[in-house]
């Protein structure tokens, strides 16, 4: 994986270590006898929008909880802005995370779920406030609204406006395309570019390998839980067939 190695290389002398958002170093991680993830390495710069490619089970959700410190790596070492992202203190005001599942409280309404997370986030956050939050992604009449009674792209507009709430610098998004309709994606798109104006650090997982090269800046391409492409998302196509290959080959021997 020479070329995976110049391109972590590339990025190091990039962005300097004071500008390395993310690190990941040789992490692996098994659910009992299954790697899910086999020594990836990941540095991402500030300000880079940076897909994670691959098909289901490839490890890119399970790259993300590593990177969240929902899970810890069975080997390897993570930090965020410098930091352990468990222990670091202020990693979690500036991280912003979209899980797969958006973990909503249907009970609540959609400005009760922001308010507390906002709750969670340290954040003294009025209604007002909240409301115009939820205004920023098209949800602010079903603001008293059980979240239980929306749609599915609605959930995800709700989910939206709750990692973003208290205007991380880091951004984590997995899968932000499922289960939407054409509109719905398209209105990610935009989410999506409002955030990069903004100067934020993106890390994409998505299925939507094209929406993911037209956004991005880099792609990072896994199966079986290891990287088989780092580099400009304009490389792409062309290397990943050759990396897939080599990996199968691999695999049977």
């Amino acid at each position: 994986m020479a070329e995976n190695a110049s391109a972590h290389a590339a990025a190091r002398d990039q962005n300097g270590p004071a500008d390395l958002v993310v690190e990941a170093r040789q992490v692996s991680k098994r659910y009992a006898r299954t790697w899910a993830l086999r020594a990836v390495d990941l540095q991402v710069g500030r300000g880079q929008l940076v897909s994670l490619l691959g098909p289901n089970g490839s490890g890119k959700s399970t790259l993300l909880r590593v990177l969240t410190a929902v899970t810890r790596p069975t080997y390897g070492e993570v930090r965020i802005f410098g930091q352990q992202p468990r222990n670091g203190l202020g990693v979690r005001e500036r991280l912003g995370v979209l899980p797969h599942q958006s973990y909503l409280y249907g009970e609540l309404t959609a400005v009760e779920n922001l308010h507390f997370a906002a709750t969670m986030y340290g954040m003294r956050a009025e209604r007002d406030e909240l409301v115009e939050a939820l205004a920023h992604v098209g949800l602010e009449r079903v603001a008293d609204r059980q979240a239980r009674t929306f749609s599915s792209g609605m959930r995800k507009r709700l989910a939206l406006a709750r990692a973003t709430l208290h205007d991380p610098e880091l951004v984590l998004l997995d899968e932000p395309y499922g289960a939407l309709d054409v509109e719905g994606i398209g209105w990610v798109d935009r989410f999506i570019g409002e955030l990069r104006e903004a100067g934020k650090t993106l890390v994409i997982a998505t299925h939507e390998i094209g929406r993911a090269l037209a956004l991005c800046d880099r792609a990072v391409a896994l199966r079986g839980g290891k990287v088989i492409f780092d580099g400009p998302t304009s490389d792409y196509e062309g290397a990943i067939s050759g990396a897939t290959e080599a990996v199968g080959l691999e695999a049977r021997r």
